[in-house]
């Protein structure tokens, strides 16, 4: 699949393995339990936050 360019893939060899689908996943939930709770701001956050 080749290097992963999102920083969250669990490979030891850094290639891509689509851990980053399973991370966009949690993320869209936290967002919304964030938004349904009042909290837009950190949702917002939480949505464009990259690993650096």
């Amino acid at each position: 699949m080749g290097t992963c360019g999102c920083g969250f893939t669990t490979d030891p060899d850094k290639n891509c393995n689509g851990t980053h689908r399973v991370v966009q996943a949690v993320k869209a939930d936290i967002a919304k339990k964030l938004t349904d709770n009042g909290f837009p701001e950190a949702a917002e956050f939480v949505k464009t936050e990259k690993k650096n």
